[in-house]
């Protein structure tokens, strides 16, 4: 069989070129989602944020996960696998200051089929007090825009909740058990409006710990959750990664991001600005915490007051404080 030169060029040239190159304009981007979340409203299609906030409370739902992976990936790799499954998750909302309408993208990514969405719950529950109209809205890589339906489960305590998103047929990220200390991990976000940030890093440290809540009941007081598990990590993230998936080499989640603490001696003693130095400690709530959405029965466990020994924080020593913070994009 003869086979011509121009048909030797295209097949050398179709080896040679490899994967599409991924670039982000975020500007683009973000007008291309501004403009389709428009479309959505006007049409009816878009449910108010504070709906949808008031939906965030303890309750599972039966959701069957993608199988772990055990074939590793490069870099490069996992990367491409995060862009087919990580989303940014953010409010549309009208500027009080400006009147125009903007997209505040936080980060999230399609934990099963039909179109499942896993993010932290305070990306869809704090709501700015200065603005009056809001909803929630998810957005693919591509910048093509998704309406997000209800609440499908929620755990206020992990601050972990899975959405239920119109139309959205991405390819679900598996959730692994059980990472250790000393693996290698990885994670993309969203962070300060920098849309798909990819970043690497470790598992530093796995640990269990109660965080300090307001008490529902008396916001003079706070309460305990209850025992916790989560992973401090190595991989930079910002405002604005919250919800973003921490997967392991071979693109399995591993954890979510949850918030940032910051250690170190306040300047002056004044516990409202930034400690000095500054170190960030990044806090992820692991994939066991996730998983626990999958029990239909899931419930609120009892909370215990705070001691007074948790001065401030839960995380406060008598040499150092940590002030732990959410992470979605102010």
């Amino acid at each position: 069989m003869r086979i011509y030169p121009i048909l030797l060029v295209l097949i050398w040239f179709s080896v040679q070129a490899g994967p599409k190159r991924f670039v982000v304009d975020d500007d683009e981007y973000v007008d291309k989602i501004t403009q389709a979340c428009g479309t959505l409203l006007a049409k009816g299609k878009l449910k108010p944020q504070s709906a949808l906030a008031e939906a965030i409370r303890v309750k599972g739902h039966a959701l069957t996960f993608a199988p772990a992976m055990s074939h590793k990936l490069s870099p490069p790799e996992i990367c491409d696998r995060l862009q087919e499954s990580v989303v940014a998750v953010g409010s549309y909302y009208r500027c009080p200051d400006c009147n125009q309408w903007h997209f505040n993208s936080s980060s999230g990514f399609v934990a099963a089929s039909n179109g499942v969405v896993a993010t932290s719950c305070h990306v869809v529950n704090v709501i700015d007090e200065g603005v009056k109209e809001s909803y929630l809205a998810v957005a693919d890589a591509t910048g093509r825009v998704y309406p997000v339906e209800s609440v499908l489960a929620a755990d206020t305590d992990a601050d972990a909740c899975f959405l239920q998103v119109a139309g959205l047929h991405l390819k679900p990220l598996p959730l692994r058990a059980d990472i250790r200390a000393g693996e290698r991990i990885f994670c993309l976000s969203n962070p300060g409006g920098n849309h798909f940030m990819f970043t690497e890093g470790m598992v530093a440290r796995v640990n269990r710990r109660r965080d300090e809540l307001p008490d529902d009941r008396n916001p003079n007081k706070t309460v305990l959750t209850r025992p916790l598990l989560f992973l401090n990590i190595t991989a930079e993230y910002a405002p604005g990664s919250s919800g973003a998936p921490i997967v392991d080499e071979s693109a399995n989640v591993v954890g979510q991001v949850s918030s940032i603490a910051e250690l170190g001696e306040p300047s002056n003693g004044d516990d409202t600005n930034a400690p000095s130095p500054s170190v960030a400690i990044r806090f992820c709530i692991a994939s066991e915490e996730m998983m626990r959405l999958a029990n239909p029965n899931l419930k609120r466990e009892p909370r215990s007051p705070a001691p007074s020994s948790f001065a401030h924080h839960p995380l406060h020593s008598s040499t150092n404080q940590i002030v732990k913070v959410p992470v979605n994009k102010p």
